[in-house]
């Protein structure tokens, strides 16, 4: 079971700056362009579709030069 206080969040401002694609067969956020470095980001309850998430994924790709992906499993 899952607290009132869970279910709650807010937005960043922003806009993502990556794309979808897919990862293997699994549809996916994609952002970066590093062919060695790879994040996986595994989404929580708010999915992998959620704004925030995608712009912490831009982030991480930015600071750590990284391809990072946001998979929906």
């Amino acid at each position: 079971m899952i607290d009132d206080c869970c279910k709650t969040a807010f937005l960043w401002d922003g806009k993502p700056v990556g794309k979808e694609g897919t990862l293997d067969k699994n549809a996916a956020y994609i952002t970066g362009a590093n062919e060695d470095v790879a994040v996986l980001l595994v989404p929580d309850l708010f999915g992998w579709t959620l704004n925030n998430l995608r712009l912490l994924a831009d982030h991480f790709a930015k600071e750590a030069n990284c391809t990072c992906y946001v998979v929906d499993l």
